[in-house]
């Protein structure tokens, strides 16, 4: 079994996690963690930084855990796969570069993943009619089953 657990170190990340182990030993699933950075947004962004021109290819394409770090996320993401590894998951870091939908649905076929697990933002009606929901482009262009980790607050 394999599980695409994609993970964008919101206030949600720690909860994400905490479902992906416990469902990861019950179905002893391989968690394959998927990080996407946008592309940057001529309109909107300010000029990348040195660090944002590095190709998330580089910055994660050493997945060893004793590999030194060149980016915050990379570093986020070795923890948590710490973490699992530790609790004997066995977990694969991965970082993609393109809208958060297509990458998880291109990374979810290239690793032929069995389940996809993300979270779900709440986010208002006006920012889902703007800019749309993650979770629901995931479900309606996934191929295998979808998990959606609701956000606790209220």
């Amino acid at each position: 079994m394999k599980l695409l657990v994609a993970i964008d170190f919101s206030e949600l990340a720690d909860q994400i996690i905490a479902e992906a182990e416990k469902l990861a030993k019950v179905l002893q699933a391989k968690v394959f963690l998927l990080h996407v950075v946008p592309p940057p947004s001529p309109i909107i962004d300010v000029p990348p930084d040195v660090e944002a021109l590095i190709p998330p290819e580089q910055v994660f394409k050493n997945t060893s855990l004793s590999a030194p770090f060149d980016s915050p996320e990379s570093a986020k993401l070795m923890t948590i796969a710490r973490r699992l590894q530790e609790s004997s998951i066995e977990t694969t870091v991965i970082a993609a570069q393109n809208d958060e939908v297509s990458a998880i649905i291109d990374e979810s076929n290239k690793i032929g993943a069995d389940w996809i697990m993300l979270g779900s933002h709440r986010h208002g009606a006006l920012f889902h009619l703007i800019v749309g929901s993650v979770s629901e482009g995931v479900i309606r262009r996934a191929t295998c089953p979808v998990i959606i980790v609701p956000s606790m607050k209220h």
